[in-house]
């Protein structure tokens, strides 16, 4: 645990987020939710879900949040968190039902030691920095050991998101579920 010094990203650190950056997490989530922007807006990827400050709280205490942060503010953040987290999200269980059918190297997705990753989101004025990727390479060395896979989903309609995961972060797209006719693509990917 604590901070992961990225070489690329000067004046910049990886870290666990902390109780006082739960306000700025919250801030960047709303400022990125779906049904806050506008479509010209959503074409720069979008949050499909909110979580509430409890949630929040609750994922830090859990696998945790990582927070991408200068020495002014938080810049973007990633949360991960365990399959059996009460996420309260019809989309997140509808993705969980999915695993026994879906496959990743040959094998179903439950049986593999699993972690959910996501939601991330990068502030809209520090995006194209490698901030996704610091916050993908901090977050796979605090889950190291304890999960074999990392799994996602993105909202089909959000290509920008797609494209930084399945292009951007090497993720494997490996099913498709769908909620209240969206559909979501499942993304999976190895843990060291």
């Amino acid at each position: 645990m604590g901070e992961f010094p990225v070489a690329s990203m000067p004046g910049v650190e990886f870290r666990r987020a902390q109780p006082q950056d739960f306000s700025a997490i919250l801030k960047i989530q709303s400022a990125n939710y779906v049904g806050n922007l506008s479509a010209e807006e959503r074409r720069e990827g979008f949050l499909s879900a909110e979580f509430t400050p409890e949630q929040v709280a609750e994922m830090v205490g859990d696998l945790g949040i990582i927070v991408a942060g200068d020495s002014e503010s938080v810049l973007g953040y990633l949360c991960g968190f365990r399959c059996d987290f009460n996420h309260q999200s019809p989309v997140i269980a509808k993705m969980l039902e999915a695993f026994d059918s879906v496959e990743y190297e040959g094998k179903p997705l439950s049986s593999y030691r699993l972690f959910i990753y996501g939601p991330v989101c990068i502030d809209r004025p520090h995006r194209r920095r490698g901030l996704l990727r610091g916050l993908y390479e901090a977050l796979k060395q605090e889950v190291t050991g304890q999960f074999e896979v990392g799994v996602a989903f993105v909202a089909r309609n959000n290509p920008h998101s797609l494209r930084a995961h399945v292009d951007g972060l090497g993720m494997a797209e490996v099913g498709e579920f769908e909620v209240k006719g969206n559909v979501y693509v499942i993304l999976a990917f190895k843990v060291p």
